[in-house]
């Protein structure tokens, strides 16, 4: 899997495919992964304030659940919030976060 190998720019360019496809709860949570996926890329640039706007943007949108969801949604969120705490220490000085997130599967 891209994402899980770090090519967070290229999960993101093959999720959009998807997302462009998609409806409902799929379109929700490959906006969010995509989200998430561009959150890590801003990381990678340095850029501590993009990464918390789509953090949070990614926890906005990600769907709590879904029964057909490929990946551990629950898991998916707590990382999530727990990089959101850490890119928010970054903006406010504190060290770099640097994106060590992985999907499981279901």
């Amino acid at each position: 899997m891209q994402f899980n190998a770090g090519q967070h720019f290229e999960a993101h360019e093959v999720w959009e495919v998807g997302w462009r496809r998609e409806a409902g709860d799929d379109r929700l949570l490959l906006q969010g992964l995509i989200m998430v996926a561009a959150a890590c890329v801003k990381a990678s640039r340095s850029e501590p304030r993009g990464s918390v706007k789509l953090l949070t943007a990614a926890l906005e949108v990600l769907p709590a659940t879904h029964a057909d969801a490929p990946v551990d949604l629950e898991r998916l969120r707590a990382d999530v919030t727990t990089a959101l705490a850490l890119a928010r220490a970054w903006l406010e000085g504190g060290p770099a976060w640097l994106p060590a997130l992985t999907l499981s599967r279901r």
